[in-house]
């Protein structure tokens, strides 16, 4: 399992800028704990933050599963805003949208609403035009992970 350096905010969404280094993990690799199950392209970042309470508490590893496909309505997703400035910005909420049908059978989202949990914390509206990335669906939390070192190779000369 990956284990990436950003922090994903249970809140607004926060980019590696508004976190001290100090907070930032170092990216590698880690063994998939007990009771996620392995998917390709599992990967581990920490939140930060209380919106997403009761469910998760500051500071837990949260795991995630990447490229999961088909609706994305009430899930939790990790969601990256690549329209500000400095890019890179991630959140984590219950995502719900509305559709509208056309008239060619084909659809578009008329609002896209991230919610938090903690109900202290308001609901982000993804802009219209906006750039953002649904990076992954939430799987759960664990409060620590057991990182595994790349196997180092030495070059043996040929003689």
């Amino acid at each position: 399992m990956a284990v990436e350096s950003f922090r994903v905010a249970c809140g607004e969404a926060i980019s590696v800028s508004d976190v001290d280094r100090d907070e930032l993990e170092k990216p590698g690799r880690a063994i998939v704990p007990k009771g996620i199950p392995w998917a390709k392209d599992i990967f581990a970042v920490r939140a930060r933050g209380g919106s997403m309470e009761p469910m998760i508490v500051d500071d837990p590893w949260c795991i995630f599963h990447a490229h999961v496909i088909g609706t994305r309505r009430h899930r939790y997703v990790l969601v990256e805003d690549q329209s500000k400035i400095g890019g890179d910005r991630y959140t984590l909420k219950r995502y719900e949208s509305r559709k509208i049908y056309l008239e060619d059978g084909t659809w578009e989202h008329e609002d896209i609403l991230l919610h938090p949990l903690n109900p202290g914390y308001p609901v982000i509206r993804l802009e219209p035009g906006g750039t953002y990335r649904i990076c992954g669906w939430f799987v759960g939390t664990v409060p620590e992970l057991q990182r595994v070192k790349p196997p180092r190779y030495e070059s043996i000369e040929e003689e």
